[in-house]
């Protein structure tokens, strides 16, 4: 993570497909300037119910299922801070649902990245050649690898935001996209 208060905070997220425990007391007591939680939105279906039955953790992350990241940012310094941001990675193997990144702020710019993180844009473009002509077409979701939340607001002492985004696991039959190598 790398952090500078003066006027601005850069956050970068590592998102990890980890089901996050409850904090204890003792975490509690110091707020940490970020936190991110996973969580399995599928976790109370049937099959993750039988699974659960059988002694395993429903929790366990099934082709087809959906989790939600949560990313919570304190601002944990004395002095109110501006431009905060937080670049996450789409997990590895993970898609994006498309217009599912959102922050409980209104002052909140969403972009996203299709190349590791070193551009992000409101619609990640690709070009492609079509009969002998070059396209430029919006990039699909599998290609994203980045979100990218800024606060353009004051962020104040001890204040949160929290920004959010699903990803799903794509099902084992999913039918693969032109163009990729079998």
């Amino acid at each position: 993570m790398t952090t500078s208060w003066r006027n601005a905070a850069t956050v970068t997220a590592a998102a990890v497909l980890l089901l996050c425990p409850p904090a204890s007391a003792q975490e509690s007591e110091q707020p940490k300037a970020l936190v991110i939680t996973a969580e399995n939105l599928m976790a109370d279906d049937a099959t993750h119910q039988e699974i659960a039955r059988e002694g395993g953790d429903p929790n366990t992350v099934l082709p087809g299922d959906v989790i939600l990241y949560r990313l919570t940012f304190t601002n944990t310094t004395e002095v109110p801070v501006r431009n905060v941001e937080f670049k996450d990675p789409i997990p590895t193997g993970f898609h994006l649902l498309i217009e599912s990144a959102t922050a409980d702020r209104d002052d909140v710019v969403v972009t996203y990245s299709i190349d590791g993180g070193q551009v992000y844009s409101a619609e990640p473009m690709i070009e492609e050649v079509v009969d002998g002509e070059r396209l430029t077409r919006p990039a699909p979701p599998e290609l994203f690898t980045h979100i990218r939340w800024l606060v353009t607001g004051w962020v104040q002492p001890g204040a949160q935001v929290t920004a959010e985004f699903r990803a799903q696991l794509p099902a084992a039959d999913a039918p693969e996209e032109p163009g990729e190598p079998n």
